[in-house]
């Protein structure tokens, strides 16, 4: 299977007052996760253009005509000639396991389920023979004709983290962390 990774680290971390991409390993942890899982290919979509130069390798800013994530990844795989699987910053929990049980499932493209049974658009994996929808006005809407993969057994690595408080609630599984 050939793909490339979108890492979104794009936002401004606002709610959890500090840049989510560089917390528990950041970005360098996540690259070397789809890594080893067989990605031929890493971007990271870093949002504003003076964000850049935070991170190593290939690195594409927001295109000024793009007003939010759905527009931009929309944008991104209008570019990319290759099957594409998102990955947000704040996937602190995701790992190895979790992106090889994904992969495994997701041969026809899909959109995992967090432990709580929710489909997570963030976590997509996007065939590029997939045909995107004519109306696109959010991640939900971008992805809702991707089949559902459950992951429920590991769920938790399908969380991402927005503000201090969620960080608490998982504290056992992000000591395990050892970046």
């Amino acid at each position: 299977m050939s793909f490339t990774v979108l890492l979104l680290a794009g936002g401004q971390s606002q709610r959890m007052g500090q840049d989510k991409s560089q917390m528990y390993g950041g970005i360098p942890r996540l690259k070397d996760v789809v890594l080893r899982c067989g990605a031929h290919r890493v971007i990271v979509l870093c949002g504003a253009g003076e964000r850049a130069d935070f991170f190593e390798g290939e690195t594409w800013a927001d295109p000024s005509h793009c007003n939010g994530i759905h527009q931009v990844v929309e944008w991104a795989l209008n570019r990319i000639d290759d099957d594409v699987l998102l990955v947000p910053c704040d996937a602190f929990l995701f790992d190895e396991k979790a992106c090889t049980a994904l992969l495994e499932q997701a041969q026809f493209g899909g959109v995992p389920v967090d432990a709580n049974g929710r489909r997570q658009p963030l976590f997509s994996y996007i065939p590029h023979s997939f045909g995107l929808p004519l109306k696109i006005d959010s991640m939900r809407s971008m992805t809702e004709f991707l089949p559902t993969i459950d992951t429920k057994d590991i769920g938790q690595c399908f969380t991402n983290f927005n503000r201090p408080e969620e960080l608490e609630e998982h504290q056992d599984e992000l000591s395990r962390i050892l970046w």
